[in-house]
This record gives C-alpha cells, structure tokens and sequence, in this order.
C-alpha cells in the first residue's frame, strides 16, 4: 500500500512539474522578458484550446483547460520528435 501511495504522490509531482514548465514557457515574455524556446507553439496551443466548464467550479475547470493545453504541446512535441 506505501508503494502504491509513493507512487501516485510521484505521478502527482511529474505532472505538476509537467504543467510548471509549460506554463513558464507560455508565459516567459511576461515573465521573464523574452520568449523561451517553444513560446510560438505554446501560444498557438493557447490560442485554439477553447474554453469550457465541465464542473462548473472554476479551480478546477482552469486545472483542466491548462492541463489541456499542456497536454497538447507535449503531444506536439513527441509527435515532431518521431
């Protein structure tokens, strides 16, 4: 059972960090004064992810879009890596 609990708490840190590293990379202009590599895409990917509320509760409505986008620029990623 520890194992199984270690590992869920590992998952839910790479993906966390996952959506970190997105989200820093979407918005270093702000941030941090020039674009990161991966910017263009990041904001095509921001530009055509539309917006909805499946649960109606904001947080998590926002947890899930932002996943989303994430979701889809690493997808863009390993789909130009293959």
């Amino acid at each position: 059972m520890k194992r199984l609990a270690g590992a869920g708490i590992y998952l839910i840190l790479v993906a966390v960090a996952a959506l970190g590293m997105y989200e820093l990379t979407a918005k270093s202009p702000t941030w941090l004064g020039h674009p990161l590599p991966g910017w263009q895409e990041t904001y095509h990917i921001e530009r055509t992810t539309g917006w909805n509320q499946p649960t109606g509760i904001l947080p998590v409505d926002k947890l899930l879009h932002e996943g989303q986008e994430a979701a889809r620029y690493y997808g863009l990623l390993v789909h130009r890596a293959n």
